[in-house]
């Protein structure tokens, strides 16, 4: 029995298209993160927030893929420090906004996000040890910001090596 070679045609076209379609599915489901909320309170510190994402991007594309993940609403709030508020939001105080620096901005939004990272992958760390971590993983991505005010990473250097020492590391 011979088959049609229009039919088989048909056939292998069919396959083709299917696995095509498949891989197109895939490939937008794997790049699909969700978008970030961010608080329009004014003051122009949404426009800030969304630069300062773009700067992440720009960068550091694993730590800003990173934030996409753990983070899905940026507030504000009147506190001397930021934090996160729950187990996806980070909240940027007043006062880091007043400083005006979009790396600054940009180093809050990386630093919450590995706390954000450890709640979501449960991870059981001591509060001083995951605040060093927090720190590393900031200045980590400080470091490849070519034109970087050097205050920012005399910071972080300065609170690793407060927690270095609270925690007894040796290097």
């Amino acid at each position: 029995m011979m088959l049609n070679p229009t039919f088989v045609g048909f056939f292998i076209t069919l396959v083709v298209m299917k696995k095509l379609l498949i891989i197109l599915i895939l490939l937008t489901s794997t790049n699909g993160f969700s978008q970030i909320r961010v608080e329009d309170i004014g003051d122009n510190w949404k426009s800030k927030v969304n630069i300062a994402l773009d700067t992440i991007k720009k960068y550091d594309i694993e730590k800003y893929e990173n934030i996409l993940k753990v983070c899905n609403h940026v507030t504000f709030w009147n506190g001397n420090f930021s934090t996160t508020e729950d187990s996806t939001t980070i909240m940027i105080s007043q006062k880091d906004m007043l400083i005006n620096n979009i790396f600054n901005v940009a180093a809050i939004l990386v630093h919450e996000s590995y706390h954000l990272g450890v709640l979501k992958y449960g991870l059981k760390l001591n509060n001083d040890y995951e605040e060093y971590l927090a720190y590393q993983y900031e200045y980590n991505f400080l470091m490849k910001i070519p034109t970087l005010n050097i205050k920012l990473l005399e910071f972080d250097i300065k609170m690793m090596d407060y927690y270095k020492k609270k925690l007894d590391i040796r290097e």
